[in-house]
């Protein structure tokens, strides 16, 4: 490294210090976040376990066992399901071999990930202006903007190191044949999708963006060396980023990871993102003038994307000032700022073309806020403002008090003071050193068990005691995990008890003292107490197992005999009613097919979007049930296609064992299953089954990928409902799932044909999401 970088290594280290003040004088004690969030605990948690494995399992690197993570037992891959920050930890893993002091190495990281993108645009500005004042205009820019301070939430988003040596790398490739240039392009590529699975994505279409201008300006698109060249890279960066990326393509197929165009666009900027700061900026965040309106469209950590006015101004000029021997440069990274605020705009700017992405790239799918390729413009904008500054010293010999004011203005605007820090997190417990101590490998459940952010603290804590965790927070979640929340948050009962067993946890830590009934006490033992926790012990035999299920296996009412038979084909219209406009959304239908086996019935459901809904949610879904002649379930086999999102369940129901076994890509995992549970397409059959009058009342348990429900069944009056201009006596019901944690109730309202068949005729539900009226549009008996 050469003195002059060694000296701007020093000024943006003290830089640095002085925009995350005052971290630098509590970098054991606070971290380097926002308490607004448990994404700093997700990360920190995956910190701390590369870090371990590095210490005491370095040969899981190589196997790939790193990323059977101990969160969300018993599903593999679990550290694919965010940002995996391996390379990261590689980094500093010497400091952690000397301290281990977690929350140290946490916030240094974000210190260094500071440097280190002002570093790596300061050499690539050099390179390309040949002017260090400018090469410090740029680091400033690249490497303080609010973009940094927006996302403290997210360190894996710090690591913008790579973003401009992959365009430094770029350029070299086209100026020079260097076999060299060429492998350092592919692999500082291959490193940034290491890096982050974001910038591994934004960064290649941002490479691929400036890579078009460059053979475009430069006239070289019959340049079939230089073609070779490029598409060995890009050959280069996938071999690197290969085994890194194969869990996450495993994660895709086994948890259904992906977003949709709708996710996409609810975390995509908008223009007005780009005039917003965040809270900790003083001039503009915390004086209310630039801040994101509370509960708006423009709130959240996505929206604050303000790059300040002195840097866009010298970018402007930049852009249209250039030097002579720069203009198809800056021509170039004006290309790259444009398509950096479209793709940032997500499905809303260029439809088109974002959708077209999302499906012909790979990784595209795990793009949740699009809002995040601003970072391609904040590039664009840094070099700019560099050829600016190169500018104006070509124009006048005496430019240094300019150069000067453009320093001050820009670090006076992106200006944070001191920011208000959460205290780091307890890594510690009386619990988790009890529990480190135990022999075995058995399992552990902290309750209450909740679907989010509230696992982190439990998710900290097994980096102690190692054992792997039932809890779990990520970005993505196991199929079965809504399900076993819902059966869990009942504990102690006996359904959450006999789920514990099948997924072979031994410990319970809670924090209040767990009532336990006499019939089932035996099955959950005190086994130490502290002053903010309980732990627990499982103890099975085959007593207790019996007198468990004496208690859960409750049977409904027998079936009534069957109104339908194979052939029947009933066609639905889906309509979106919430708001003042009735829209359809899409169509589905509902059939008994031919048998083909042992089964006595087979049941299947198709499902599609409409043509306008698709455009912001797409989907395409085909349930099938088999079952026996009295409707209970043997197997059920659920596809569901959001996209470049693939949902693929097989569920098997063992009445004999109690229990129903899901298989999801690489996972099975068995739940309780109730005496005589169905599942919803048999229990929709079964309820045709059933005498129905007035104010008849009857209950049946169902099973609902795995999630333990009661649903409670109320008959109504009879009423006359016209459908498409036909007049149909029918049955109204009232129906009720209980046993649900959702955190917005669901109401359901549904009316069958008063006659022998029972046919469904129309539903209408309402929830959080809105209300939905499902009309029936024809009907086949065979």
């Amino acid at each position: 490294m050469t003195r002059r970088t060694l000296q701007a290594a020093l000024v943006y280290a003290i830089a640095t210090c002085a925009f995350t003040w005052p971290l630098v004088l509590h970098l054991h004690s606070l971290l380097g976040a926002e308490a607004s969030s448990p994404d700093p605990s997700l990360n920190l948690w995956a910190l701390g376990w590369d870090l371990q494995v590095f210490s005491s399992h370095p040969g899981w690197i190589f196997s790939g066992r790193v990323f059977n993570a101990g969160i969300f037992h018993p599903a593999p891959h679990t550290l694919a399901y965010s940002d995996h920050l391996l390379l990261q930890a590689f980094a500093l893993w010497p400091v952690y071999a000397q301290t281990h002091d977690l929350v140290f190495c946490y916030n240094l990281l974000l210190i260094v990930s500071l440097v280190l993108s002002a570093l790596a645009m300061h050499t690539l500005a050099r390179a390309l202006t040949g002017s260090e004042r400018a090469a410090f205009v740029a680091g400033l820019i690249f490497g303080f903007a609010p973009y940094h301070f927006t996302h403290l939430i997210h360190i894996q988003l710090q690591s913008l190191y790579f973003l401009p040596l992959s365009f430094l790398f770029l350029h070299r490739v086209f100026d020079a044949e260097r076999r060299s240039d060429t492998v350092a392009l592919g692999v500082v590529l291959g490193l940034q999708a290491i890096s982050s699975i974001y910038y591994g994505v934004i960064g290649a279409i941002g490479i691929a963006c400036a890579a078009v201008a460059l053979v475009v300006l430069n006239k070289r698109l019959l340049d079939w060396r230089l073609m070779r060249r490029l598409i060995t890279a890009a050959a280069i960066g996938v071999l690197v980023v290969a085994p890194v990326a194969i869990p996450y393509v495993l994660v895709q197929r086994e948890a259904g990871a992906g977003r949709t165009l709708s996710e996409a666009t609810s975390n995509s900027a908008v223009f007005r993102s780009y005039l917003q700061a965040p809270t900790m900026n003083v001039i503009y965040g915390r004086s209310g003038w630039m801040r994101p309106e509370p509960k708006s469209r423009t709130d959240g950590p996505e929206q604050a994307l303000f790059f300040g006015f002195g840097a866009l101004l010298l970018a402007i000029l930049g852009a249209i000032a250039a030097p002579q021997g720069s203009r198809k440069t800056a021509a170039v990274y004006a290309a790259v700022g444009v398509i950096g605020v479209v793709l940032s705009l997500g499905p809303d700017g260029i439809r088109p073309l974002y959708s077209a992405l999302s499906r012909a790239l790979f990784g595209m799918a795990a793009i949740r806020a699009p809002a995040r390729f601003s970072v391609l413009t904040l590039s664009a904008i840094a070099v700019l403002a560099a050829l600016a500054i190169r500018s104006v010293e070509i124009r006048r010999t005496r430019s240094g008090a300019l150069v000067a004011l453009a320093l001050l203005v820009i670090t006076l605007e992106y200006s944070n003071g001191a920011i208000a820090y959460p205290p780091a997190p307890a890594l510690t417990s009386n619990a988790g050193r009890w529990l480190r101590d135990q022999p075995g490998p058995g399992a552990v459940i902290c309750v209450p068990m909740g679907l989010f952010s509230g696992n982190t603290p439990c998710m900290l804590q097994s980096l102690e005691h190692g054992r792997p965790i039932v809890n779990g927070y990520s970005g993505v979640r196991p199929p079965f995990f809504e399900a076993l929340a819902d059966v869990l948050s009942h504990l102690p009962d006996a359904e959450s008890l006999l789920a514990l067993r099948d997924l072979g946890v031994e410990y319970v830590v809670s924090d209040r003292l767990l009532a336990l009934p006499d019939e089932i006490a035996s099955a959950l033992i005190e086994r130490v107490r502290f002053d903010d926790q309980y732990v627990y012990q499982l103890a099975w035999s085959g007593e207790v197992e019996s007198r468990i299920r004496a208690i859960t296996d409750q049977p409904p009412p027998e079936p009534g005999p069957p109104s339908f038979a194979a052939g029947e084909t009933a066609t639905y219209r889906v309509r979106w009613t919430s708001g003042p406009i009735d829209l359809p959304a899409g169509e589905a239908s509902i059939s008994v097919e031919p048998v083909r086996g042992p089964e006595a019935f087979r049941f299947a459901v198709r499902a599609t979007t409409a043509p306008w809904v698709s455009r912001f949610y797409e989907a395409v879904v085909s349930l099938e049930t088999t079952a026996t002649a009295r409707l209970l379930p043997l197997a059920h086999h659920e596809v569901i296609d959001e996209g470049r999102r693939r949902i693929d369940r097989q569920l098997e129901f063992d009445f004999d064992r109690h229990e129903v076994r899901i298989a999801s890509g690489g996972t099975t995992i068995s739940l309780p299953l109730g005496a005589e549970a169905r599942d919803p397409l048999t229990a929709l059959f079964y309820i045709r089954t059933q005498p129905l009058s007035t104010g008849v009342h009857f209950a049946l348990p169902v099973t609902d990928v795995g999630r333990r429900l009661k649903l409670d069944v109320a008959v109504g009056g009879r009423e006359s409902i016209v459908l498409d201009g036909r007049t149909w006596d029918a049955w109204k019901l009232e129906p009720q799932l209980s046993n649900r944690i959702e955190r917005s109730p669901l109401s359901i309202s549904a009316w069958v044909s008063a006659d022998a068949r029972r046919i469904p005729l129309l539903v209408e539900v309402a929830a959080g999401f809105g209300s939905v009226r499902v009309e029936l549009t024809d009907y086949r008996e065979r």
